[in-house]
């Protein structure tokens, strides 16, 4: 049942974009997980709030390098950590701007002790106000150069409330999870509702293969005067899909590489970017 477990802290950490995963355990007692993250995402590809493709003009670009962490204050209790150290946004038409993104600290509570499932509340904290201005590389027809706002964090406040749950098998190698939450936002943003299902196996004693599905919808009908940036979220929807592989270098030493996508079945992409997230990542556990 570790192995079980160790598959689903890899799984939560990788970072892409809304792709983070859920489990029904906690980390053990005293235990902890470390793990440095980089990766990558690049389109032209804009779904409007409506859903409709946007005519493809410059690409959008956004880097980041994270670091997450466990720590197991109990058998029940896990305390988590999200820092994204360095985010960096562009178009191929601007410079680039970059800054930390927002900071999440949460806590995760197992519920049953028979059965691993869980209550996770996290609080995403903003780095700044919403605010981080691009400047065009080419002057306009008058000779200005033009400033787009690419924030580096949302400026406001969430609140993630998720309930999970996860079933290892009896081989000891493959585990199933599911999982729903609600993220209360603040500033006047629309609540949003994600929920999702993924599935691991152990290849080799060495090599774990993780797939994931995960969709996001939006919790109000009404239009936010706040939606003109993709980048705060608001009516942000999609079905997001993912493969994470992590080989085990030594018992406590591994490697991540993950691939995620969004696609149009179950949920339309709205007010979004579309195409694949890459990341590459080394994490210590004990």
């Amino acid at each position: 049942m570790k192995k079980i477990k160790n598959i689903i802290f890899i799984c939560c950490c990788v970072f892409t974009f809304y792709a983070q995963a859920q489990s029904g355990w906690t980390r053990e007692a005293k235990g902890f997980y470390l793990q440095a993250s980089a990766a990558h995402f690049s389109s032209n590809k804009y779904y409007t709030t409506e859903g409709r493709l946007a005519d493809q003009g410059s690409t959008f670009n956004t880097s980041a390098l994270l670091i997450y962490g466990e720590y197991g204050i109990s058998d029940r209790f896990t305390a988590i950590v999200d820092l994204p150290l360095v985010r960096l946004n562009s178009f191929s038409t601007t410079e680039t701007v970059g800054g930390v993104g927002n900071i999440q600290l949460g806590v995760k509570y197992k519920l049953l002790k028979s059965f691993p499932l869980s209550l996770q509340v996290a609080l995403d904290i903003p780095t700044n106000d919403g605010s981080n201005f691009a400047q065009s590389k080419n002057a306009n027809a008058l000779g200005e150069f033009d400033e787009i706002n690419l924030p580096i964090s949302d400026g406001e406040f969430n609140v993630w409330t998720t309930l999970a749950a996860s079933h290892g098998f009896k081989n000891g190698k493959t585990y199933a999870s599911a999982f729903s939450s609600v993220n209360f936002r603040t500033e006047d943003f629309s609540n949003q509702f994600q929920a999702g299902v993924e599935l691991g196996h152990l290849f080799f004693d060495k090599l774990y293969l993780i797939g994931k599905l995960k969709i996001q919808e939006r919790l109000s009908s009404e239009n936010n005067v706040q939606s003109g940036s993709f980048l705060f979220g608001e009516g942000t929807a999609f079905t997001n899909y993912g493969v994470t592989s992590m080989y085990k270098v030594t018992d406590h030493f591994n490697v991540v590489a993950q691939y995620s996508d969004y696609a149009g079945f179950l949920v339309d992409r709205k007010n979004i970017y579309d195409g694949g997230t890459f990341s590459l990542g080394v994490s210590f556990e004990y």
